[in-house]
């Protein structure tokens, strides 16, 4: 039976149940993407260890500062290359599970075009979101936990329905305003299950990084090996974020039912 959005406004259970089965259905579709992202995330690690880790030893504090002063911009620029392509990763991810929630299974190939084109609009609403959050919190606090919340659908809205930089932001603000607390269960409920993967995940890493550690002889020099646990670790975000997106896509089903009513709701049917 093939995954259907809900088209009619519905309890955050119900919202959540159907949240958790788009992700379920959808995992097929984001595993390769995934493993992209992993490769991706082991890259970054390996080339800024390269670069922050001198193999000549320093004999002063100032000869270190001095390396690392000088590394730190390449460090920079390709930590931010990286991300950008993480963000295109992430963006044609989040075109897969649409492509699921609207029972069309889509190309993998056209997705990751998708994601690519759709990094600068997504990166340049994320820097205008993060500043509006930043003013929020500077003039009293509130202001700034209510816009990270009512603007957080943009990426959603630039992906999965073309909307420009600012119409996403304000597309968002709208469909979240007057039903805040509602939204804010709907996605801190898998915030929990994630922040429990992850100190699962990180406590087994680390105990297998206390165990290697401990079995190296006295004087060998730290190899940057990876192990399964990194792999793992490394692709965990992407699954992460593969499970916000099927929430947010639900959630913001929801939130359009309950704006737009019936007119939706013939659409979806």
């Amino acid at each position: 039976m093939s995954y259907q959005l809900l088209t009619a406004p519905s309890s955050i259970g119900r919202v959540l149940d159907s949240g958790f089965k788009l992700f379920i259905g959808s995992f097929k579709l984001v595993l390769g993407l995934a493993a992209l992202s992993a490769v991706v995330n082991v890259v970054l690690q390996y080339a800024m260890m390269t670069l922050m880790i001198s193999d000549q030893t320093f004999t002063t504090p100032e000869q270190s500062a001095e390396y690392l002063q000088q590394a730190m911009p390449v460090a920079i620029g390709v930590g931010v290359v990286i991300w950008m392509f993480s963000l295109a990763i992430y963006n044609a991810m989040l075109v897969r599970v649409g492509q699921y929630a609207v029972s069309n299974n889509g190309n993998f190939g056209d997705a990751i075009i998708l994601g690519a084109k759709k990094t600068l609009p997504v990166f340049l609403a994320m820097l205008l979101y993060m500043l509006a959050m930043m003013l929020g919190f500077v003039l009293l606090v509130i202001p700034g936990l209510i816009l990270m919340l009512t603007l957080l659908f943009f990426q959603v809205l630039i992906v999965t329905e073309d909307k420009g930089i600012i119409e996403s932001l304000k597309a968002s603000h709208n469909l979240v305003w007057g039903n805040y607390w509602r939204t804010a269960t709907v996605i801190t409920i898998p915030l929990f299950v994630i922040y429990a993967l992850v100190m699962v995940v990180a406590f087994i890493a680390g105990v297998t990084t206390a165990l290697e550690v401990q079995s190296m002889e006295v004087g060998t020099a730290l190899e940057m090996n990876f192990s399964m646990v990194d792999a793992i670790s490394a692709a965990i975000p992407a699954f992460m974020m593969s499970l916000l997106y099927s929430i947010y896509i639900v959630q913001a089903n929801d939130l359009k039912l309950r704006k737009f009513g019936a007119d939706l709701e013939q659409k979806l049917e």
